[in-house]
C-alpha cells in the first residue's frame, strides 16, 4: 500500500539523495542550454552585432519551442508511446548538429550565414531543447512532491552555472559544450529511467485527462501575457555589449529567481501551487518596469536582469502548478505542461516581437515600451487580485478548487456531513476524519499539520491508515470515492 500512495499525501521515506542530484545535474544542463539560447545573439558569434538580427534569431527560437510543446500537447497519447519517445530524441540530437554545423560553417567562413538560413536553425534548436524539457518533465514528476520541487530550482541554479561557463568559454570550446550538454543530459535521463529506485508515473489517456483537468483559457492568457513582459526586458538585454559582467550578473540573477522560487516552495507551498502565487511578481515587476523608463547604461541593464529573474520564477512555479494539477487530477504530465509551456514561449516570442517592432518602425522607444509592459502588469495584478481564477476550466476546476463545498448534498445534509459519514463507514477515528475532510478539500501535508498542530509524520501515519481502510492507493481514488457515496 505505502509504495503505492501517489502525489503529496505519500509517506515517502529514505529517497535517495543522490538521485535527486543526478536529476537535478541532469536537468541543468538543459536550463544551461535553454539559457545560452535565450540569452546569447546567435550560436556563440559575437561577430553578429545587429540587434534586429538578434531578435529575429531568438524569436525563430522560441517560435520552434512553442510550435513543438502544442504538438506534444495535443499529441500527447503519441508522444508517450516509444515511437513518440524515439522522435524526441531524434530532435535533441537534430539540436546538437544545427548547433555544430551553423557555427562551424559561419566559423570556417568567416561571415555570418544568411538570414533565412539561421531562422531555419534556429527553429529547428528550439523544438530539439523542448523535447529535451519535456523529457525532463516526465522524469520529475516521477520524483516525491518536495523532491521534485528541490530537484527543479535546483536544476535551474546549476544550469545558471552551466550558462556562464559555457558563455566564458572561447570558440571553439563554447560551441562544443553547447553541442554535448544536450546529449549528456540525455544520457542522464536515460540511466534515471533504468533506476529502480524511481517509479515514472502511469500513461493517462489525453482524452481521459482532458475530462478530469483543462487548462481555463484566461489562464493561458495569462501565461501570455506575463510571457510579452518578460520577452519585452530580456529583448532589451541585446542593445547592451557583452561583457563578463554581464554574463555574471544574468548567472546570478537567474539564480536568485530560482531561489526566491524555492523560498515559496519551502515556506507557502500551497500558495506555489496556486495562481495567487505569481502575484508575488508584481511588486518586483513594478520596480523594474518603472525605472527601464528614464535610466540608461549599467542603471537600465540591471531593470532588464530583473524581468529575466522574475521569468526564472514564474518557470519554477508554472511548471511546478502543471505537475502539481497532474498529481491531483491524475491527468497526463505531457498535456498539462506542454499547454502550458507553449502559451509562456508565445507571449515571450510575441514580447521580442513587439521590441523588434518598434526598434524597426521608431514609432516608440524602449522606455515607452517599458511603460506600456508596466500597464499590463497593472492589469494582471488587477485581475490575479480580484477575479476569481482558477488554471482549470470546467468541473475539474470546481472540484479542486473549492474550499468547502456549500450545495446541499442530494442525500441529505451538507457536504461536511456527508463526508462524516463516509468516514464513519471506512470506520475512521476521529483524528482520522479530521485529516480525512481536509485531504477531502485539497489541502496537502504541510497544511493539515499546521492546521492541525501535529507533526508531518503523525498526518502521513494518518494518511496511510486512511489509504488503508478506505482500500484506496491516492487522493484521486479518495476522491472519486466521495463523489460516488454522494
Amino acid at each position: 500500500m505505502e509504495n503505492r500512495m501517489s502525489g503529496e499525501d505519500e509517506p515517502v521515506q529514505g529517497f535517495k539523495s543522490t538521485l535527486i542530484f543526478m536529476v537535478a545535474c541532469g536537468f541543468a544542463l538543459y536550463w544551461g542550454c535553454f539559457f545560452t539560447m535565450l540569452m546569447r545573439n546567435s550560436f556563440m558569434d559575437a561577430a553578429i552585432q545587429e540587434l534586429w538580427y538578434h531578435l529575429f534569431l531568438r524569436i525563430a527560437f522560441l517560435l520552434g519551442s512553442a510550435v513543438i510543446c502544442i504538438v506534444i500537447a495535443r499529441k500527447a497519447d503519441w508522444f508517450s508511446s516509444e515511437r513518440g519517445r524515439r522522435l524526441q530524441k531524434a530532435g535533441i540530437l537534430l539540436f546538437s548538429a544545427v548547433a555544430a554545423i551553423s557555427s562551424f560553417t559561419a566559423y570556417t567562413l568567416e561571415m555570418a550565414l544568411p538570414l533565412l538560413f539561421d531562422l531555419f536553425a534556429w527553429s529547428l534548436a528550439g523544438m530539439g531543447l523542448a523535447c529535451l524539457l519535456m523529457i525532463w518533465i516526465e522524469l520529475i514528476a516521477a520524483l516525491p512532491v518536495r523532491s521534485c520541487a528541490a530537484a527543479l530550482v535546483a536544476s535551474m541554479g546549476l544550469g545558471a552555472l552551466i550558462y556562464l561557463i559555457m558563455n566564458l568559454l572561447p570558440f571553439p570550446f563554447n560551441i562544443g559544450m553547447l553541442c554535448l550538454c544536450p546529449l549528456a543530459s540525455l544520457g542522464i535521463s536515460e540511466l534515471l529511467e533504468r533506476d529502480p529506485s524511481i517509479t515514472m508515473p502511469g500513461f493517462v489517456p489525453l482524452k481521459e485527462s482532458r475530462e478530469r483537468a483543462r487548462l481555463a483559457p484566461l489562464f493561458k492568457m495569462i501565461c501570455v501575457s506575463y510571457g510579452i513582459v518578460f520577452g519585452v526586458g530580456i529583448g532589451a538585454t541585446t542593445q547592451f555589449g557583452e561583457s563578463d559582467m554581464l554574463l555574471g550578473g544574468i548567472a546570478l540573477v537567474l539564480i536568485a529567481g530560482a531561489g526566491a522560487a524555492w523560498l515559496v516552495f519551502r515556506s507557502e507551498p500551497d500558495l506555489a501551487r496556486r495562481m495567487s502565487g505569481f502575484r508575488l511578481l508584481f511588486p518586483v515587476l513594478i520596480v523594474a518596469l518603472i525605472p527601464m523608463s528614464f535610466l540608461q547604461g549599467v542603471a537600465a541593464a540591471s531593470c532588464n536582469l530583473l524581468l529575466l529573474g522574475c521569468y526564472v520564477f514564474f518557470e519554477a512555479l508554472g511548471i511546478e502548478l502543471a505537475l502539481d494539477i497532474s498529481r491531483a487530477r491524475n491527468t497526463s504530465r505531457l498535456h498539462l505542461a506542454g499547454s502550458s509551456q507553449a502559451c509562456l514561449y508565445i507571449g515571450l516570442l510575441l514580447g521580442h516581437a513587439i521590441g523588434l517592432a518598434v526598434t524597426f518602425s521608431g514609432v516608440m522607444d524602449y522606455a515607452m515600451l517599458s511603460m506600456a509592459a508596466l500597464a499590463l502588469v497593472v492589469l494582471l495584478a488587477v485581475i490575479i487580485t480580484f477575479a476569481p481564477l482558477s488554471p482549470l476550466a470546467g468541473p475539474a476546476a470546481a472540484k479542486r478548487d473549492e474550499e468547502t463545498p456549500s450545495n446541499e448534498d442530494a442525500a441529505g445534509g451538507t457536504w461536511q456531513a456527508h463526508c462524516e459519514r463516509v468516514a464513519q463507514e471506512a470506520g475512521l477515528s476521529a483524528r482520522e476524519t479530521e485529516v480525512f475532510m481536509l485531504l477531502a478539500k485539497g489541502r496537502g501535508i504541510e497544511h493539515i499539520q499546521n492546521k492541525l498542530c501535529i507533526s508531518g509524520h503523525t498526518v502521513k501515519t494518518h494518511v496511510y491508515n486512511i489509504y488503508r481502510k478506505m482500500d484506496i492507493n491516492s487522493r484521486e481514488e479518495l476522491l472519486d470515492a466521495v463523489d460516488q457515496e454522494r
